[in-house]
């Protein structure tokens, strides 16, 4: 085969339907209804008796430890859907932990009457208990009514235990369709899980289910096809942020025993988490924060750009414009207008000296100040401060599209596209007119996708004002 061929009553009811309405975002919802948990309890007890006691002291410290133990359950993926049953422990120990070194510095603060006051200890004990009975209580609904799904690739059947396979890595039982690979099949199986027929039928289930993990089932007659098609395929799923396994048919070679009693099916990762930050709950709510600020402060400036723009000539002043986002989805960003106007000019790339470039523009170009309305953008959800930036669809290298130029650029649409980046802070920026430069700059957009942290990205944003000051290639 040289090509791919591709043919609602009482508690537990209100418990359930609390899951459901929550299920898509269960780190979000733990994550809140910890620091609910770890907070609410000091705050009731300082007003309670705030006729002894410091109102402001008190609710500034379990503030300041709620938010703490967030971050430090997060740090160790407590947060993950994954992780929120298996680890719900985790947030009781982060918890205590922090407490101890707080009500310690506390003391060495010259501050020890808080260690006596009679609703400190009820708080350390309790809340850790309360931690771990809300997995306890939540987690398995969250988990079993959650509308994330699996998506499986295979040749032409799945492996008999491959349902067993994923309850036992804890992923999504419910699988949003297989994809078979043989040309020639015969109908049935072993699971009634719906088929896809093509890449297409693939790529619209993909956007239209929330799929969390893709299973590839290896099978020997893969390995005759060719490297086109299974680049083809590769590039379709790594578009979306969802994690990849590899699953294996070993139950030939395990003992009868072994087979009943762990399934034959084995999955290894392949593409895990640390790819995964487009639906990331923390970057998210980093980008919300951090964008409203900078928006807030930087409205005054936009409004002289905007000013300076309607004087730069006829047209309007905002440019809308196609970009390729997470998942490959197209988007409008939005920029100050730079050029002249006119609607029947077709694509090109902005080249040094670029006629088509006010004089204003220039200016907004060299600044980047033209960027600024992405903050919009950022805090609608369509890009993140920080991440590879957009391309446009027509954009070229060397006369090759840039999806068609690299074979690893999708996975640059597994995360949101940033007004800032990587590659930017490293001056990889403005035209692409040979390959090599491109390669430069992915090298830099799968660096920062791979290493990413909350700590990146400030980083990143804090040496992009240097950048953009001391830039040469922005024209």
């Amino acid at each position: 085969m040289a090509e791919l061929q591709l043919p609602a009553q009482g508690f537990f009811g209100g418990r359930r339907i609390i899951a459901r309405q929550l299920s898509h975002r269960p780190g979000a919802f733990c994550g809140a209804a910890d620091f609910l948990i770890i907070f609410l309890p000091p705050l009731c007890s300082s007003l309670i008796w705030k006729n002894s006691e410091s109102l402001a002291k008190n609710l500034c410290f379990w503030l300041l430890l709620a938010s703490f133990s967030l971050l430090l359950t997060a740090s160790y993926g407590g947060y993950r859907a994954q992780q929120i049953r298996r680890q719900y422990q985790l947030a009781a120990n982060c918890f205590l932990a922090i407490s101890a070194g707080m009500l310690t510095l506390a003391v060495l603060l010259g501050h020890p009457n808080i260690l006596v006051r009679h609703w400190v200890v009820l708080d350390l004990l309790a809340t850790p208990v309360l931690l771990i009975s809300l997995r306890l209580a939540f987690t398995p609904a969250l988990i079993r009514d959650s509308t994330r799904s699996t998506m499986v690739i295979c040749y032409d059947s799945c492996p008999r235990d491959l349902a067993k396979a994923l309850a036992r890595m804890n992923l999504p039982a419910r699988v949003a369709g297989v994809l078979y690979l043989a040309p020639l099949r015969e109908a049935g199986g072993w699971y009634d899980w719906p088929e896809l027929t093509d890449l297409a039928a693939l790529r619209a289930k993909m956007r239209g289910s929330a799929v969390t993990d893709v299973v590839v089932i290896h099978h020997p007659e893969l390995e005759g096809f060719s490297a086109r098609a299974i680049q083809a395929l590769l590039e379709e799923i790594l578009a979306y942020p969802a994690r990849i396994w590899l699953g294996f048919d070993v139950a030939a070679n395990l003992p009868d025993m072994l087979r009943e009693t762990s399934g034959g099916c084995r999955l290894v990762p392949v593409v895990t988490d640390e790819l995964l930050n487009a639906n990331n709950f923390f970057k998210r709510l980093f980008d919300i924060a951090a964008g409203t600020v900078l928006l807030a402060l930087a409205a005054p400036l936009m409004a002289v750009c905007a000013v300076l723009v309607r004087a730069s000539g006829p047209g309007p002043v905002i440019f809308r414009q196609l970009r390729t986002g997470a998942q490959g989805q197209a988007f409008n960003v939005l920029k100050f207008r730079t050029m002249s106007h006119d609607p029947a000019r077709k694509f090109a790339q902005t080249t040094r000296q670029d006629p088509r470039v006010t004089k204003i523009g220039q200016f907004l170009r060299r600044s980047s100040l033209d960027e600024l309305p992405q903050l919009v953008n950022v805090i609608s959800g369509r890009m993140s401060l920080v991440g590879p930036r957009p391309h446009a669809p027509e954009t070229m290298v060397e006369g090759i599209s840039f999806e068609s130029a690299l074979q690893l650029y999708q996975i640059r649409h597994r995360v949101k596209p940033g007004m800032t980046g990587l590659a930017q802070i490293r001056g990889q920026r403005g035209e692409t007119p040979k390959l090599k430069t491109l390669e430069q700059r992915l090298s830099s957009d799968l660096e920062y996708i791979r290493c990413w942290t909350i700590w990146l990205d400030i980083s990143i944003l804090l040496r992009t004002l240097p950048a953009v000051l001391a830039q040469k290639n922005a024209w």
